[in-house]
């Protein structure tokens, strides 16, 4: 199911706020559980607080689009520019380094919609492809990131607070 109503825009400094409680919210709803409560917590300050998105809005290389439904939160994806794992195909390739949606906004087609807006980019942009690292144990962000055209190519791995855990790499040409 798809809204025409799904509006997708860059992020500024003053949508800090909304971007952190977008990323607190769908993270906890994702992955609460799967870790410790205290590393939970610790990830959620260290990427999600409004201190770090605010450092992230200002750092070269770095930028966020959000998506909104009917003018509400919906989303967001967070872009990153610079160095990638030896096993991606491309040389130039964005990283989609966060993809979130809120869980009531899920299944109308918001990430969908931020993933092509960020190949849009890429291709203005001069870009080979789209790069991703998502945990291998999360089947239905794994199968929403194939429906949309990313293929596994590799592994790494990936601490979440004090737990280590592997991650797929995943590609997509544009």
């Amino acid at each position: 199911m798809t809204d025409p109503d799904i509006e997708i825009r860059a992020a500024a400094m003053e949508n800090a706020v909304t971007l952190s409680a977008v990323g607190c919210a769908s993270f906890k709803a994702a992955y609460e559980g799967t870790a410790s409560t205290e590393d939970l917590l610790y990830h959620l300050e260290t990427y999600f607080s409004v201190t770090a998105i605010e450092k992230e809005l200002v750092t070269a290389g770095r930028r966020y689009l959000m998506a909104s439904i009917d003018g509400e939160a919906a989303g967001f994806v967070k872009i990153r520019e610079g160095e990638q794992p030896a096993v991606i195909p491309g040389s130039s390739a964005l990283e989609l380094q966060q993809v979130y949606v809120l869980p009531d906004k899920q299944r109308y087609g918001v990430g969908g919609r931020l993933i092509e807006a960020v190949v849009d980019i890429a291709r203005l942009e001069g870009a080979d492809g789209l790069w991703l690292s998502v945990w291998e144990d999360a089947p239905w962000a794994v199968n929403a990131y194939r429906k949309n055209g990313f293929e596994a190519v590799g592994t790494a791995a990936f601490c979440l607070g004090k737990t280590r855990y592997k991650d797929l790499l995943m590609w997509r040409s544009v």
